[in-house]
This record gives structure tokens, sequence and C-alpha cells, in this order.
């Protein structure tokens, strides 16, 4: 879907400015046009996008690098960041027990073709986070699977330590039974 650059807004994010159906349209890849100004630079199809060789893609509004090789990173300097604070990993964790996590295709795909996860408008209403709530940022799901995963290893240590205590309970019962 060639995107028209005399339609093109100044959003914060493409995403914003399409409709359902143009995004629908979009599943499995849209044309990358590069602009300067008002003037087309150059249109890629996505779909040809991996023959550049070895040459890297950087959107710098979205911090992402494409790799044509297979790798896709995100920019995560915190000096590119502002306003950082904690978050609370057990309510993150609540978050995820909470949210539906279903299997679909979508519409556009070959009947085998099936994904996992959740919808985005949950995702959004869940962990408040994003550009938008009909997707969800791959930086933003990687940070709540890490804190996620930091809440489960605190609640594996604090059961640990109750196991290890009443290990040590059970075993000083066991000696005043057999001192009797």
């Amino acid at each position: 879907m060639p995107l028209n650059p005399h339609n093109l807004t100044n959003t914060e994010s493409l995403i914003a400015d399409l409709n359902d159906e143009e995004i629908a349209a979009c599943v499995g890849g849209c044309d990358i046009q590069v602009t300067a100004g008002k003037k087309k630079l150059a249109e890629i199809p996505l779909v040809k996008l991996p023959l550049l060789g070895k040459v890297c893609v950087q959107i710098l509004n979205l911090a992402v690098t494409y790799d044509p090789e297979g790798s896709t990173r995100y920019w995560s300097d915190r000096n590119v960041k502002e306003e950082v604070t904690e978050v609370d990993v057990h309510t993150i964790l609540k978050g995820i027990a909470d949210l539906p996590i279903t299997s679909w295709k979508y519409k556009n795909q070959d009947e085998t073709i099936r994904h996992i996860g959740p919808m985005a408008q949950d995702f959004a209403a869940t962990f408040n986070v994003g550009e938008s709530d009909r997707t969800i940022n791959a930086v933003d799901a990687n940070g709540v699977a890490l804190a996620a995963i930091q809440a489960l290893y605190q609640l594996m240590q604090q059961k640990d330590s109750q196991i290890q205590e009443l290990q040590t309970q059970l075993i000083e019962l066991k000696q005043q039974v057999i001192a009797k």
C-alpha cells in the first residue's frame, strides 16, 4: 500500500493516522517511503527489503534498526531516555496473569498460519504503555516479560527462604521428639 506523501501528517506515529482497513491492508507489509520535507527520496516495497543485502535500514523516529540478516534492534540506551521510573514488577506479573492470551490468525493470512498473544487493546489497557491501543511495541512486550521474570524470581527466592525455614523447624521438632 504506497503512501501518498501529500497526505502524511507530522505525528508521533504513522499508525495513528491509519484507519482499521488501512492497518489491515498493511498486515504482511507496507511500502516504506523515505522523504525529506515534502520530497519523496525513495519508496521501498517491504517485501523487497531483505534483498538490500547487508544494508541496514534505520528508522530514527521509531528507534528501530532492521538488519536484513534477520535481527531487529531497538534503541535502549539510557542517553536517549527521560522520565525513567521504576516499575512494580509484581503488579506487572498480576497484569499478565489477568491478560487474555488467545490464538488467532490475521484476516488475510492462510488458514494454516496461527499466532498466539494478547490483543493490543487489552495490552494497552493493562500496562498503559505504547503509542496506540492497536499495536504492541516489541520494546514494551519485552519489558513486561522481563519484569514478570524478575517478579517470579523474587517469589521463588521468598518461597526458597520459607522452605528452608520450615525444614529447619522440622529438624528441630524431630530432635525434640527423639530427645523425649
